[in-house]
């Protein structure tokens, strides 16, 4: 599959050049047509139906499940939870670190041991570059359990290295939570060299990922990295439909996770006074109740197709956009640019910018007004962040530019000139 093949099942490019996906992509219309067929052909509740529908349904379910852990993230069918968007998945994870598990057990119903066995020396480590989902959840733990929390700050370029979390990282770090790419700043993370640096410095200490802008634009193997938990939203680069995501969870703490929420289809068992949670697919543990049906079969038809485009032709595409852009950029006068400026090595297929006289929202209206040019503006979710930068006051927040593989060099031509215009 080619860009304009991709361009073909997105009528939105018609009208507009859209450039704003890292909030989210556009969903192609084969994947579209396949949520209208479930509509209209077996719209029926999943599991226990006995009637042909309801298990066409509870299939699909199972094959999008299967597709999803399989070909997304390379994990285990039973490591896989299916969210509604990546902060569900953070929440699900500072929730279970907080309450202990609750099951059923030959000994009665009972707690098991928790997770993590907190103390006022216990550490809880990120970093001043993450989106607010993967930053206030884990802000919001270290108070609930009277636990000590470390932000590391990033490099000028925002890129976050190893030695900045063995600085930090020792035998009372009980977490560490970073992204895998930054939304905001643009930058790509040595993921799997940093964690080996925390694993290093500390065995016991849990890794989370928020992979909210690495999943569907750069190949993720959650085994490869060696993290523990790895989250990402379905509506950003894996092309799904909004109202999606997942988790990975190792499977060796998913069995003694606490589901954040119980109900009908968690359970294996229920008496009058205790209940014991379903063993056969334990991460649908945390899908209690009638799941996202459509979403779900929504974004495993969108890794199918993610799979016709092929993960490293989207990473070289997008790379050419953004080295592009970055080189057009450099030659107006008064714009500043945020992140990895030369080095291509650690950039994603986001830019993010600054001309001097704009307020950020106002520019991104311009580009919309005068040209059709979707883009975002504002803090982006990383307000510390903003204020690191000193951009918060004077352009509150930044703008950027975000590509998949539908986007084209003409495209990126368009916003140079449009922006060297607005430059003056």
């Amino acid at each position: 599959m080619m860009p304009e093949d991709m361009r073909r099942d997105l009528s939105i490019t018609q009208q507009y050049v859209y450039l704003d996906n890292a909030a989210t992509t556009p969903v192609p219309s084969p994947i579209i047509d396949e949520m209208i067929e479930y509509f209209e052909e077996y719209c029926a509740n999943i599991e226990r139906g006995a009637y042909s529908i309801a298990a066409k349904a509870s299939q699909v379910c199972d094959d999008a499940r299967k597709q999803i852990a399989g070909q997304l993230l390379h994990c285990d069918l039973d490591e896989f939870i299916f969210t509604r968007n990546q902060t569900q998945a953070v929440n699900f994870v500072a929730y279970s670190l907080e309450h202990p598990f609750l099951n059923r057990w030959s000994t009665g119903f009972k707690f098991a041991q928790p997770l993590v066995k907190w103390t006022p020396e216990s550490k809880i480590v990120s970093t001043l570059i993450e989106h607010h989902s993967n930053y206030l959840p884990w802000l919001r733990l270290a108070k609930h359990v009277d636990a000590q929390f470390h932000s590391i700050t990033p490099t000028e370029e925002g890129r976050l290295l190893p030695e900045m979390f063995t600085e930090v990282v020792d035998e009372h770090t009980k977490l560490v939570a970073f992204q895998h790419a930054s939304n905001a700043m643009g930058t790509k993370h040595d993921v799997a060299a940093i964690i080996r640096a925390i694993k290093a410095a500390n065995p016991q200490c849990l890794v989370f990922i928020d992979g909210a802008q690495g999943a569907g634009h750069m190949p993720v193997n959650v085994k490869t990295l060696g993290c523990d938990f790895y989250s990402f939203s379905g509506h950003k680069g894996p092309l799904g439909p909004p109202g999606t995501g997942g988790l990975y969870v190792r499977d060796e703490l998913l069995r003694r996770m606490e589901p954040a929420e119980v109900g009908g289809g968690a359970i294996a068992d229920v008496t009058a006074n205790d209940y014991m949670l379903r063993s056969d697919h334990r991460a649908r543990r945390w899908d209690p109740g009638t799941p996202n049906i459509i979403g779900l079969i929504g974004l495993g038809a969108a890794v199918k197709y993610l799979n016709r485009i092929g993960t490293q032709r989207i990473v070289e595409h997008e790379h050419k956009l953004t080295k592009h852009l970055l080189d057009g950029l450099r030659e107006i006068p008064n714009l500043v640019i945020y992140g990895p400026k030369e080095d291509m090595t650690w950039k994603v297929g986001a830019v993010c910018f600054n001309i001097e006289g704009w307020a950020s929202h106002d520019l991104s209206l311009a580009l919309d007004s005068q040209w059709k040019i979707l883009t975002r503006a504002g803090h982006h979710c990383c307000q510390p962040l903003m204020r690191l930068l000193n951009i918060w006051d004077t352009y509150a927040g930044n703008v950027r530019a975000s590509f998949h593989y539908f986007n084209l060099i003409e495209e990126v031509d368009t916003l140079i000139e449009a922006l060297k215009t607005l430059a003056g």
